[in-house]
């Protein structure tokens, strides 16, 4: 019996949390709400979903404007509506919520799965960014992204504080209909050719020095003439600077003064060494050998 009184009592109490709720809370794009006439159940409207622009379409009366008011006004609304059209004398309209909208924030740019994404009252920045794979480190720029409001309102956004430093002035609460744009990093580059597997522009940033270049362009092949790599920096006045460094002396000997920082803009080049390549000789001379074998017989096919 107790348990019974408690379950009938909890359930009267979330029967007026959500009357109190829905009292107090102005409908929203996306919010399903039920329209009852009393006593007219072919003006009754069981489910209706609220337009992005705030309206919904009531039997008869048409296009309402229901974003932005309360059930208690929305009834007020339809029922004065049924009275002017004189199709209601004395209408008793009941407006219910079926289910709230979804919060939604557009996470795009270069984030590994850009799109819109549901969140929860209380996420921020990282919980979007989390939804949305999280961003591609080696093309995005992080102090330069930003994040729009539905109203237009614009705020930056520093990425690499918030990821790399830990600084939660960055971690932003989410409103419904934000948009998160992390751009690409078209200036922090530097490109790394030559004698490397995976030769092309790469994101520089604070730190970085050559061994760390050679690294993610996997610098190690067989033709690599580690002791003439070189790094071509611009200077100020337009002119290059081509600084030669000694990567056996680093690896062999552990001379760090060889691993010298870069800078953005940077060309890290690695030469090929002077040991004939014997695959490629081999392949021009079997060339050479059926041109020669074609040329004097004719063919080197004979019966």
């Amino acid at each position: 019996m107790r348990g019974l009184i408690f379950g009938l009592s909890l359930i009267l109490l979330v029967s007026a949390w959500t009357q109190r709720v829905e009292g107090a809370y102005r409908l929203q794009p996306e919010d399903v709400i039920r329209i009852q006439v009393v006593g007219e159940p072919e003006l009754s409207a069981p489910q209706l979903t609220v337009s992005r622009d705030g309206k919904i379409s009531v039997p008869i009366i048409g296009e309402v404007q229901a974003g932005g008011l309360t059930t208690s006004e929305l009834e007020q609304l339809i029922g004065r509506r049924y009275r002017e059209m004189d199709i209601l004398r004395e209408p008793r309209i009941s407006v219910t919520i079926l289910q709230f909208h979804r919060p939604r924030v557009s996470v795009l740019g270069f984030v590994q799965r850009p799109g819109a994404y549901e969140f929860k009252e209380g996420d921020r920045v990282l919980d979007a960014l989390s939804q949305g794979g999280g961003v591609i480190p080696e093309r995005a720029r992080l102090e330069g992204a930003w994040m729009q409001r539905l109203d237009g309102t614009k705020i930056s956004l520093n990425l690499h504080r918030l990821l790399y430093e830990g600084d939660l002035t960055q971690n932003i609460l989410l409103q419904d209909g934000d948009t998160i744009y992390v751009p690409e990093e078209t200036q922090n580059r530097y490109f790394v050719g030559g004698q490397v597997k995976r030769p092309g522009l790469y994101t520089w940033r604070p730190g970085l020095t050559v061994l760390d270049a050679l690294s993610q362009a996997a610098w190690e092949t067989e033709r690599a003439r580690l002791s003439q790599t070189f790094v071509v920096r611009k200077k100020p006045d337009g002119s290059e600077e081509r600084i030669r460094v000694d990567l056996v002396r680093l690896l062999n000997k552990g001379d760090m003064s060889q691993d010298i920082p870069l800078q953005p803009g940077d060309v890290v080049y690695v030469s090929e060494t002077n040991t004939p390549n014997f695959d490629q000789v081999y392949r021009i001379l079997s060339v050479w050998w059926l041109l020669r074998q074609l040329d004097v017989g004719g063919s080197l096919w004979r019966p």
